[in-house]
């Protein structure tokens, strides 16, 4: 599996990722979709990037000019991956690394970020941890939540403030809000 920056600083840079790993990476087309909705915002924001497998979107975010960005794994494997792409990026000192559960993470948390971005295994509904990360207020005033499930979902979008949804593929990317 090859995975490619889209743009930014990094722009065409390779990262690495190991082999016979269960994790699939947002494609490059969706990622560079999401970007360039978020336009010129990514400068100097904070960014989150919950069920980070390689961490390909935050790297992204880092790229194309984030001030921070904090990655949250699971898994061992993952985390390596993402420590070991931010060091031969050089940007270690913009990165924090978690390996935990999200609930967990969101649970201990109580920093802000601008930009909140959830690749959860497709089937998973995230629409709980969504309200918890808005109900403790972890979204900056006027911050994004960007959540990439699949088109199949059985999501229950009333419950969202959905400003935006769009489809890719099989990928569909909701772009929620604070009320």
């Amino acid at each position: 599996m090859e995975i490619v920056i889209t743009g930014g600083i990094f722009k065409g840079r390779k990262l690495s990722v190991p082999n016979n790993v269960n994790v699939r990476p947002t494609m490059s087309s969706v990622r560079e979709a999401i970007f360039d909705s978020i336009g010129g915002r990514i400068i100097r924001s904070t960014f989150l990037d919950l069920y980070a497998g390689f961490g390909t979107v935050g790297i992204e975010a880092l790229s194309r000019g984030a001030s921070k960005v904090t990655f949250v794994d699971k898994s061992r494997v993952c985390v390596n991956t993402i420590r070991k792409n931010l060091e031969i990026l050089d940007c270690m000192h913009c990165a924090e690394i978690c390996q935990m559960t999200v609930e967990s993470f969101i649970k201990s948390i109580d920093a802000k970020y601008d930009f909140i971005f959830l690749d959860p295994p497709y089937r998973l509904d995230c629409s709980a941890i969504i309200r918890e990360i808005l109900d403790k207020e972890i979204l900056a005033n006027n911050g994004i939540i960007i959540w990439e499930t699949s088109v199949r979902s059985n999501i229950n979008k009333e419950s969202l403030n959905i400003a935006r949804e769009k489809r890719y593929g099989e990928s569909l990317v909701l772009y929620i809000e604070r009320i």
